[in-house]
């Protein structure tokens, strides 16, 4: 997994220091095209650091949607996505499903490896993408505030604004428009809502 800073707390005391926060900053990443070259797209994490498309057990990223078109296919990859800005889309998937996905509704989850075709609600839209490799990891995608407790490895991402974050050995960060964070504790505290990943080992 890529880190870009640690952010540890602020009381620089001999009491004993809660674990260092890694920030995922939006400023530091690189946009490329999406597997079909429909898009655009931007890593947010990934595992095993260095990891392809081919080889990843759990992947995360945010891509940008400007128009009508097939979404990438991904064998053996369960997939979620959420609406970041923008109106939303309509999903129409091959196997006879039919998703509407708007802004600030709950994530949709569906197969990878199932062919799906985008039509844009209304305008340009940015959505949050979390993959795992079926058999390997498995997800959860949800839209949260307030006191939260985590199963598994787990990752914040800001939708959007600003929101603060205080984990349960008191360290405490503040997210913004796409920032993320990888969670050293099981529990925090979020004073807007964020978007929590959590990655279970199958």
């Amino acid at each position: 997994m890529r880190h870009n800073k640690e952010i540890g707390p602020s009381n620089l005391s001999g009491a004993a220091q809660p674990a260092p926060l890694d920030l995922l900053t939006a400023t530091d990443r690189i946009a490329r095209p999406w597997k079909n070259g429909g898009g655009v797209t931007f890593d947010v994490a990934s595992f095993p650091e260095g990891s392809s498309l081919d080889t990843f057990a759990w992947r995360i990223s945010i891509a940008e949607v400007a128009g009508d078109g097939p979404f990438s296919r991904f064998e053996g990859i369960d997939r979620s996505t959420a609406i970041l800005a923008g109106e939303g889309f309509r999903l129409v998937f091959g196997d006879g499903r039919v998703e509407d996905l708007r802004l600030d509704a709950p994530a949709l989850a569906y197969p990878g490896d199932v062919d799906a075709q985008c039509t844009l609600l209304g305008g340009p839209v940015r959505d949050l993408n979390v993959m795992t490799r079926r058999g390997v990891y498995r997800h959860r995608l949800r839209l949260v505030s307030g006191d939260c407790v985590v199963e598994g490895e787990a990752v914040l991402v800001c939708p959007r604004g600003a929101a603060r974050i205080t984990t349960a050995g008191r360290a405490t960060i503040t997210l913004h428009d796409g920032d993320a964070l990888v969670l050293s504790s099981q529990r925090f505290h979020g004073d807007e809502p964020v978007w929590l990943v959590e990655l279970i080992p199958v």
